[in-house]
């Protein structure tokens, strides 16, 4: 039953990100990534997409520990797109705003999805250490992100429309994500300990 469960958690968001990636990259009979490459920016469609990636894997490979340790990164990644709407983005922005559309599938449903799957249907345990695995994919977006609104030239520039730099707090920014996403690494950790 467990196994079911998680086949038909993975799956919902599998194809809800198939339907949301043909809506953005597929305009006018053809495929392009120019058309999708607003959403390519964003940290909650990528790792809305990770995240699906993981789904996959651990749909047809469920016995392979690393799928899981994938899936567990993948977790981390969209809980942190959960819980930067829920404590940032949506006081800054209006929740309204961050909750709309498609916005509401990738803020809420599949973060909810991903959190129900891997704490009850996909447990296993792991190593402490295997935390630091969690934290690539801020790491990674976070030093992209601060190359496109600090560091590159002009023309190359990107808004910092999250907000991170905000009256020059960014190193502040850095902390607290980081800090944050070991919390939630370090939680799921011992939610796998409980029996």
């Amino acid at each position: 039953m467990t196994r079911i469960v998680s086949v038909i958690i993975n799956s919902i968001v599998v194809i809800d990100m198939l339907v949301i990636s043909i809506l953005i990259f597929y305009r006018d009979k053809k495929w392009s990534l120019s058309n999708g490459k607003k959403a390519l920016k964003y940290f909650t469609f990528l790792s809305n997409e990770f995240f699906a990636l993981a789904a996959l894997l651990m749909i047809l490979l469920p016995n392979s520990y690393a799928v899981w340790i994938v899936k567990f990164v993948g977790t981390v990644a969209i809980t942190i797109t959960f819980l930067t709407v829920l404590v940032f983005l949506g006081p800054a922005l209006g929740y309204k705003r961050v909750m709309e559309g498609r916005d509401f599938v990738l803020h809420v449903v599949n973060p909810v999805l991903a959190i129900i799957s891997f704490c009850f249907f996909e447990r296993r345990n792991m190593p402490f250490y295997y935390c630091l695995f969690g934290l690539l994919p801020v790491l990674l977006y976070g030093a992209w992100y601060f190359y496109k609104v600090m560091i590159a030239p002009e023309g190359k520039k990107m808004d910092d429309f999250y907000g991170f730099n905000k009256n020059n707090k960014w190193i502040l920014s850095v902390i607290l994500m980081s800090l944050g996403t070991f919390a939630v690494c370090a939680a799921y950790w011992g939610i796998m300990l409980i029996k």
